[in-house]
């Protein structure tokens, strides 16, 4: 029996690569699903997780040349990919050693090869974030720490910070949105008379695509489930988990009428160009993905066949309510978009059954049946 396994870790557009022998007495390796303020700021996502690849001194330390160094805090150095923005590794200062984004490991299933423990940093929210959408893991319940695992207090799947509830009874005008070195900026304000002249062709997180049965010839507003909030979702697509470096992506479908890069609203969403020190990466040949070229940050999904709606990476709003932004985002609880395409299943399985028990806790509510796509309101 081999007591080593070797891995590769690659960002998506394979500018930077690395491969990585691990005894398979560590396998499988563990990390935990961190909500902290920088996680979230960094990558656009609501939950990051990273695993050792380096278990000795004399292991080799992945080339970053074709990197870009981001000090975070006095703790680690974050690196990331200069070209498409995939988020790669973590440095720590303290010994050296290397952690690597879980999306970025080069196998067709990680299942076997990474434990979800628990929740981490859930205090930094402080609505409780996406924590209180993934509660096991093939079958296993994670815990939830305020802070740091088993160095801060366990807190209950119901735990909210005092602000967040009434957070959510204010009226709001806009939110502001940035990546974690501001580079990136801009403004959401609430839907209006402008939101449903967006264009969208078809509407995967509510019927999988490769069904042929999401489709939107008739143009129904499937991003606005009601009057007040616009559609976010989960995703677990290859390509998104490869461009952040994480298995899970939580987008915002937004009308660029609604997103302007400044509070005035004097400044309105530009392509050409995108503003502040984001960075482009054509991922697909009808998809721009933006990121923050000094932070890194995800940004936005820019699909050619969706005029005026882009999809926003909910890890930079800045909602007084807490990281989900309920006071204006309204979350699909009945799908995760390409899950059947998910990286690692188990992961993913606990969130779509999360997801659904999430909307159940909440008496029952989703959201409204959306034009001609067949997603009834029952929870």
């Amino acid at each position: 029996m081999l007591d080593s396994k070797e891995l590769s870790v690659s960002c998506m557009c394979g500018a930077a690569k690395h491969s990585f022998t691990i005894p398979t007495s560590s396998l499988p390796l563990s990390t935990h699903l961190c909500s902290c303020d920088i996680s979230r700021r960094i990558s656009g996502s609501l939950l990051t997780s990273y695993v050792n690849i380096t278990h000795s001194p004399e292991a080799p330390k992945p080339d970053l040349s074709a990197l870009t160094p981001y000090k975070s805090s006095g703790i680690l150095t974050r690196h990331f990919c200069s070209t498409c923005g995939t988020q790669m590794y973590l440095e720590y200062n303290h010994d050296g050693h290397f952690e690597a984004a879980t999306g970025t490991l080069q196998v067709n299933n990680t299942d076997k090869l990474v434990d979800y423990k628990a929740h981490i940093w859930v205090g930094d929210t402080p609505d409780g974030g996406a924590s209180q959408f993934v509660t096991h893991v093939n079958g296993k319940e994670l815990g939830r720490f305020l802070q740091d695992s088993g160095k801060s207090k366990v807190i209950p799947l119901s735990w909210t910070s005092s602000s967040s509830s009434e957070s959510l009874k204010n009226k709001i005008d806009r939110i502001h949105a940035h990546c974690h070195c501001k580079g990136v900026e801009f403004f959401i304000s609430p839907p209006n008379e402008f939101s449903k002249d967006a264009e969208s062709s078809y509407a995967d997180l509510l019927v999988p695509y490769h069904s042929g049965s999401s489709d939107n010839p008739k143009n129904h507003s499937w991003w606005l489930p009601g009057h007040d909030r616009f559609l976010a979702g989960t995703c677990a697509c290859i390509s998104c988990c490869r461009s952040s470096g994480f298995d899970l992506t939580f987008w915002a479908f937004i009308p660029t009428a609604n997103i302007t890069q400044d509070s005035s609203s004097t400044k309105l969403f530009s392509r050409s160009p995108y503003w502040g020190t984001m960075k482009t990466y054509r991922s697909s040949a009808d998809v721009t993905r933006t990121f923050c070229g000094r932070c890194g940050a995800n940004v936005f999904w820019d699909g050619d066949g969706r005029g005026g709606l882009v999809d926003v990476a909910v890890g930079l709003l800045d909602a007084p309510s807490g990281a989900r932004a309920e006071e204006i985002l309204a979350w699909w609880p009945r799908r995760v978009s390409f899950e059947e395409f998910a990286l690692n299943r188990g992961l993913v399985q606990g969130l779509a059954d999360g997801l659904k028990n999430w909307a159940k806790r909440n008496e029952g509510v989703e959201y409204v049946a959306v034009g001609e796509f067949p997603v009834s309101v029952e929870a």
